[in-house]
């Protein structure tokens, strides 16, 4: 296989203006001693000592190889010849990276005795870059070879130079399948072993063509990172994202597209996939009919029937019928059947069938089926059946609300907000002697959960369970009015009564702190009964209700001749909050 050129050279021909840079990173004064020691202690230690950075594929260097060095106060050009003299390692300056490449074995002079290690200089008059790749016939046959047309890369322009790069490698790929099958019948009746060499031929051919074609666009890509340090002001109008603009793109499932195996390198307005489609970047609207996989950001909007994936952010949005995921900010929103994951900061809403993740802050709203869960701040709100965050800033309604903080209002069955407000009240009533009121969620709006006994002298007992909500007003410093809203179901004399037996209470309490943690509460509270119940003297009704205390009575008949009685009285709640 005949010898490639090395990548310097590709360098050359597309940065020419960092040679300054370069030349003055090369004449670096230095002073190393070190004795073999590995060739990846070596350079870690000039990159500390120096603050050169070096550059290389590791299947091509062998880093575990030993090497000694030691020289005084010269230049980083000439120490780097002599660690790199015993290796077959070229070395190429670019801005203050170091690029290294497997090259030609050091040669001897037979003159001075003196060995040399230098990549091989470009044909004289030529600015392109030609390469061929080639496996040696060590029969002499023609027939039995199969070779690679060279790359060739002229333009100075780096998006040009990758399109150029990647329609070369297409075609060669191309022709050299084509030549393959041709030689493969006109061989194929002469031997097996021919046969045989043949394949291997074609084979190694197409594995040193992929070398070079990967070996070249690095070298392209790897000088646009240094575009920074190049005078060329042409150079400053490339893209950030090192990706080529292109129109459109197609892809069937990938790599079978428009731009093949390099579509990750490509910045396409508009893309479609009749399958699953990889992009570097989408700067418009992306469809497809399974998946859109974005190696960067969606500007735009991608739309699939099954999944879209972003590796950095999304302006715009992504609609999936399953899963939306991008890896960092989201502004304009996601919304898929079953999941949507945002790994930064969201504007806008995240709307799922089941779950929606967030990490960072959110300002807009999650709505789910299911779950909502972001361990970031919300300004906003999150609407589903169990809502998680951090902090709030807005609300939460759901069937659960947990967060640690949260600034606005939790409507559920059950909010938890871990610096929010919790109390445990225990109290005397007119109707159950003993109550337990557990509240749970902020000031403003918090769930009551209601625990309460009554027993008389005739050893007969009811107990009642309930659940509610109320708001508390800081009336001064040490006194707050509390507004509750009860509804409870009267059990009478056993586990649970199996009828319509329900008592709805409004309390209006006044409490005085006595510490930080402990008040009294007492005040008057309003209360109806809706019940069926029908005790052992045939009346209707609980008579737990003091008859004293009823303010207006009335029987309501309803369907199938039932009958419920609604009393209305006013009673006293007081107790010890905690």
């Amino acid at each position: 296989m005949k010898t490639i050129v090395k990548l310097h050279m590709v360098l050359v021909c597309l940065i020419f203006s960092v040679q300054f840079t370069s030349a003055q990173v090369l004449e670096k004064k230095v002073t190393i001693n070190f004795q073999n020691i590995t060739l990846d202690q070596a350079l870690k230690k000039i990159k500390a000592t120096y603050g050169v950075n070096f550059s290389f594929s590791p299947d091509q260097i062998n880093l575990s190889q030993k090497v000694s060095l030691n020289v005084t106060n010269t230049t980083l050009n000439e120490a780097l010849k002599q660690l790199f003299e015993p290796t077959p390692i070229t070395f190429k300056a670019v801005g203050n990276q170091i690029v290294l490449k497997k090259g030609k074995v050091a040669v001897t002079n037979s003159a001075s005795g003196t060995k040399s290690v230098y990549a091989a200089p470009k044909p004289a008059g030529s600015d392109t870059l030609s390469k061929k790749i080639a496996l040696k016939d060590t029969t002499q046959n023609p027939k039995l070879v199969l070779e690679a047309k060279p790359l060739v890369v002229s333009s100075k322009d780096t998006s040009q130079a990758i399109k150029e790069l990647d329609s070369q490698y297409t075609k060669g790929l191309t022709d050299l399948n084509s030549s393959y099958t041709q030689k493969k019948d006109s061989v194929a009746t002469a031997s097996f072993a021919n046969k045989t060499k043949l394949k291997q031929s074609w084979k190694a051919a197409k594995i040193a063509l992929a070398n070079e074609y990967k070996q070249i666009k690095d070298s392209i890509l790897f000088s646009k990172k240094n575009k920074d340090n190049i005078s060329d002001t042409s150079e400053v109008s490339y893209d950030e994202d090192l990706l080529i603009h292109d129109d459109f793109q197609f892809t069937g499932v990938y790599p079978f597209g428009t731009h093949m195996q390099t579509s990750g390198l490509y910045r396409n307005d508009w893309s479609l996939n009749a399958l699953v489609g990889y992009n570097g970047a989408v700067s418009g609207f992306e469809f497809g009919f399974l998946g859109n996989v974005v190696r960067k950001e969606v500007q735009g909007a991608q739309l699939a029937g099954v999944f879209n994936a972003a590796g950095e952010y999304v302006r715009g949005g992504q609609i999936a019928g399953i899963a939306n995921v991008s890896s960092q900010e989201v502004i304009g929103g996601q919304v898929a059947g079953i999941v949507n994951v945002a790994g930064g900061a969201i504007s806008g809403s995240q709307i799922a069938g089941v779950v929606n993740v967030g990490t960072e802050q959110l300002d807009g709203v999650q709505i789910s089926g299911v779950v909502n869960q972001h361990n970031g701040t919300i300004n906003g709100g999150q609407i589903g059946l169990i809502n998680h965050a951090r902090k709030v800033s807005g609300f939460q309604l759901g069937f659960i609300n947990i967060s640690d903080t949260i600034k606005g209002v939790p409507v559920g069955l059950l909010s938890i907000s871990k610096n929010g407000y919790g109390r445990v009240e225990g109290y005397y009533s007119e109707t159950t002697q003993g109550n337990i009121l557990i509240k749970t969620g902020v000031k403003s709006f918090y769930n009551i959960f209601q625990f309460g006994a009554n027993y008389n002298p005739d050893n007969y007992y009811r107990w009642t369970f309930g659940y509610g909500f109320g708001s508390t007003i800081q009336m001064t410093k040490r006194s707050t009015l509390s507004f509750d809203l009860l509804a409870m179901h009267i059990n009478e004399n056993e586990f649970f009564t199996n009828k319509v037996n329900e008592q709805g209470q409004l309390r209006i309490m006044l409490g005085v702190n006595l510490s930080k943690r402990v008040s009294l509460f007492a005040g008057p509270t309003l209360n109806t009964s809706f019940s069926e119940f029908t005790n052992a003297d045939g009346s209707t009704g609980s008579k737990m209700i003091p008859k004293g205390s009823i303010l207006y009575e009335q029987n309501i008949n309803g369907s199938n001749g039932r009958i419920f009685y609604n009393p209305y009285w006013v009673g006293i709640n007081a107790g010890i909050r905690f």
